[in-house]
């Protein structure tokens, strides 16, 4: 076998996906030209498909040195950094690709991307309204454009740049989803499910649609039936750990707890490091009153992500629940290390050292509260209240407690707490 035909052979099994064979004949090939750029980029494309991407890169880094400012190469290596959750590095080598082609709407896509990763929407947002600048007529980045306006909030931007897409193609899939996300945010219903079978008249096997139907036949319509287009989905994703994300956080909302263990145990099955699911998972298991299994989901989470606040914060609750103040209070102070600017993490600090006796800590942290972030914080008024009162400071504790009944008024559930306390004072005062 030749070189041409190895290569070509490889080419054909890659369009079927067909990652063993493909693999296996541009091996054969670059044997036989080991200096081909094209074959290593395609090579590197099969490793990076079976997640070898330090394999992947040694390719690319490989083919740069044959092709110095090869762009298809460059973009190859930004997009394997990429997915290897290397941001910086793929920021740089996108930039590089960017500045070498203005005009390579993917490599501005992918660059887009990389900073909306990293939490840069500002950039993000740049960089695809110039790719728009550059050509008007790019619906591939006026859809991603569609997409992040929408992440942002602006849902009002995003319809009407999917419209605009749909105007120009009125098949487009992708933008109909769009669409009837944002009416499913407007709580329309029937607007939404117009749209999501506008996508599955086109294509049945539609992931999304399937996925967002479901959705809306829980708020709507029977378990079975959502459950059906949630199955649907399942099938048809190329990526079913964050349906089976997103479903177990939706069951979970709907204290539907079987079947929100079901789909993260199932996610977990997928990537048993995931430190969103395990997080959840730990958190959902304390919900049912399995506090074992719980924090031992929870401490995978924290060993997965050592600065997952998230996953501190619920270990927190659940030594908590186990009346294990030492260790709530250790794990919840490692969760406002990691989010210091939390105020209902620290106001729930603050009821810890109440509950565990520490009345003069409990004080100074109410007071941080109330001093560094809110002056007319309720919750921590009423905890410095609590503090004043089990300290014996009854004066002061009155003078708190008379100054949130004027700021809670309205606040049935506060006012009640507020006399609860004051009658509590009173009887102390006279006794």
């Amino acid at each position: 076998m030749d070189f041409q035909e190895a290569y070509t052979r490889g080419s054909e099994a890659l369009k079927l996906n067909l990652l063993d064979e493909a693999q296996q004949f541009f091996e054969a090939a670059l044997k036989l030209k080991p200096n081909d750029i094209y074959t290593m980029n395609k090579l590197a494309m099969v490793l990076k498909e079976r997640g070898d991407f330090e394999g992947a890169r040694a390719l690319l880094d490989g083919s740069l040195k044959v092709k110095k400012e090869d762009l298809y190469t460059n973009y190859l290596l930004g997009n394997t950094y990429l997915e290897q959750g290397d941001i910086d590095k793929a920021i740089a080598t996108l930039e590089q690709t960017v500045k070498m082609n203005p005009a390579d709407r993917y490599a501005r896509n992918s660059l887009a991307l990389a900073y909306r990763m990293k939490g840069d929407y500002a950039r993000c947002v740049e960089i695809l309204k110039k790719a728009l600048e550059v050509n008007p007529s790019d619906l591939y980045n006026k859809l991603s454009l569609a997409t992040v306006m929408f992440e942002l909030g602006e849902s009002a931007e995003a319809v009407r740049l999917a419209g605009e897409i749909l105007k120009k193609e009125a098949q487009n899939a992708q933008a109909m989803v769009l669409l009837g996300r944002a009416a499913i945010e407007k709580g329309d219903f029937p607007a939404a499910q117009g749209y999501f079978n506008r996508v599955l008249s086109i294509d049945a096997c539609n992931s999304d649609a399937h996925y967002y139907i479901g959705r809306i036949c829980l708020e709507t319509s029977t378990m079975e039936e959502a459950r059906e287009h949630f199955n649907s989905a399942l099938a048809n994703a190329s990526e079913k750990g964050s349906i089976l994300k997103n479903l177990g956080m939706i069951y979970m909302d709907k204290n539907m707890y079987p079947e929100a263990e079901e789909h993260f145990a199932m996610a977990i099955n997928l990537d048993a490091e995931d430190a969103f699911t395990l997080s959840n998972m730990g958190k959902l298991l304390v919900m049912q009153g399995r506090h074992e299994d719980g924090i031992n989901y929870l401490k995978k989470a924290i060993q997965v992500q050592p600065d997952y606040a998230f996953a501190y914060y619920n270990l927190a609750k659940a030594y908590k629940d186990c009346h294990d103040f030492p260790n709530a209070i250790y794990n919840l102070m490692f969760a406002l290390n990691y989010e210091p600017d939390d105020v209902y993490a620290v106001n729930v600090l603050g009821r810890m050292f109440l509950d565990a006796g520490l009345n003069d800590r409990a004080l100074r942290t109410f007071d941080q509260v109330l001093e560094e972030f809110d002056a007319k914080d309720k919750f921590a008024m009423l905890g410095k209240a609590e503090a004043l009162e089990a300290m014996g400071q009854l004066n002061k504790a009155t003078l708190v407690l008379g100054q949130l009944r004027e700021l809670a008024r309205g606040d049935k559930a506060m006012l009640e707490k507020v006399d609860g306390h004051m009658q509590k004072i009173l009887k102390l005062t006279r006794g």
